[in-house]
């Protein structure tokens, strides 16, 4: 602010120099020379009363650009019309311009003290040039107006920022509660994914069993699922780092093998084609998701397709990881699925989406199904 008033009043200078009359044999311009030196002094003065705030550095600018006030008012008085006064825009600009060269200090106090000192030293070397130079001594308005305007700034500004600092710990409490809620809603979601996937099928697997005694191999899903409920904390862990026995496994390669274990013991035959090991190119969230979603759609061949049969391709296409099921059972129409049917939406739809991915459904009544799953590599 203070160079560009600066460079303003330099301009103005140069163009009294031209206009003003000249003696003879002298070239106006030249008249400009002094003034606009005074001028550049003032102009780094101020510099230091910005950018440098020691004690000593304060109080050397403060005189510099007092003693650059007086020489500046003193050799632009030649240029100026008689009639001016003391108030002349001429000679207020440069006392404008160190007034507003305190207002990057660090506190409020410091800011006004500074910018108060540049006022009156500069307006008074001012006025003591211009007295000297014999021109009418009046209240300079423009000046005074400014520093007026520079205190009440600052002291808004101020209000401003104490207001913002004693509102930052609670709008930091408020995003603080909003991300925990956030994330203990996506951790219930992944929880619920897993029930749904685990304690829920292999219910409706014992369910469907005749009557009489349950088999020793249920009996195992059995406790396993209770031991599942008991250990429920472990379901609450980010994705990819609970390790419950039965559910996850180490490698891509186990999971799906144990996968195709369970809704192997339901009944169901898995063609498997494709690459296996390209789920090992996912990162843990993105695996445990499509392994997940791969087998919900199988237990959902259990459940709904009335067949004993689906296939599995897993291919690689360009940054993406795809796993196609399909059936050639019942099939089934969208519109006419109920809304309480949590497999495909929760268990499917959401866990792809929570890793970046996507799931298309394609089915038709008595044509069959087909699912396709697709999750970036690295994760979303």
């Amino acid at each position: 602010m203070s160079s560009i008033l600066l460079a303003a009043v330099s301009a103005i200078v140069f163009v009294l120099s031209v206009r003003a009359p000249v003696a003879e044999g002298e070239v106006g311009i030249t008249r400009a020379v002094v003034p606009v030196l005074c001028l550049a002094v003032l102009g780094a003065g101020a510099y230091v009363l910005q950018r440098r705030h020691g004690a000593l550095e304060t109080v050397v600018a403060l005189l510099v650009v007092c003693c650059a006030g007086f020489a500046y008012a003193l050799s632009v008085d030649p240029l100026l019309a008689s009639s001016q006064k003391s108030d002349s825009i001429v000679l207020s600009l440069p006392v404008v311009a160190a007034t507003v060269s305190g207002v990057g200090r660090r506190s409020l106090a410091s800011c006004l003290l500074v910018c108060g000192l540049s006022y009156v030293a500069t307006s008074s070397a001012s006025v003591l040039g211009t007295e000297i130079g014999q021109r009418e001594i009046v209240v300079d308005f423009t000046a005074l107006g400014s520093v007026i305007a520079v205190f009440a700034l600052l002291i808004v500004l101020w209000l401003a920022r104490r207001n913002a600092v004693q509102e930052a710990p609670a709008l930091d409490r408020a995003a603080k509660e909003q991300e925990s809620i956030d994330e203990e809603a996506r951790l219930l979601g992944h929880a619920s994914s897993l029930l749904h996937d685990t304690v829920l099928g292999d219910l409706h697997a014992i369910a469907m069993l005749e009557p009489g005694p349950i088999p020793e191999g249920h009996l195992d899903v059995i406790h396993r699922d209770l031991d599942l409920l008991a250990r429920s904390d472990e379901l609450l862990r980010a994705p990819g780092s609970a390790a419950i026995p039965g559910l996850i496994e180490s490698t891509s390669e186990n999971r799906l093998t144990s996968t195709l274990a369970r809704v192997g013991s339901r009944g169901l035959r898995v063609i498997v084609s494709g690459d296996v090991h390209e789920l090992d190119t996912l990162d843990a969230a993105a695996e445990e998701a499509i392994v997940a979603a791969i087998e919900q759609c199988l237990v959902n061949v259990v459940v709904h397709a009335g067949v004993s049969l689906a296939e599995l391709a897993i291919v690689a296409f360009g940054d993406e990881v795809t796993a196609t099921i399909a059936d050639a059972g019942r099939g089934f129409s969208a519109s006419a699925t109920p809304s309480d049917r949590l497999g495909l939406r929760l268990s499917v739809h959401d866990r792809m989406l929570g890793v970046g991915g996507s799931a298309t459904v394609w089915s038709t009544p008595g044509a069959g199904t087909s699912v396709l799953l697709a999750v970036p590599r690295g994760g979303s």
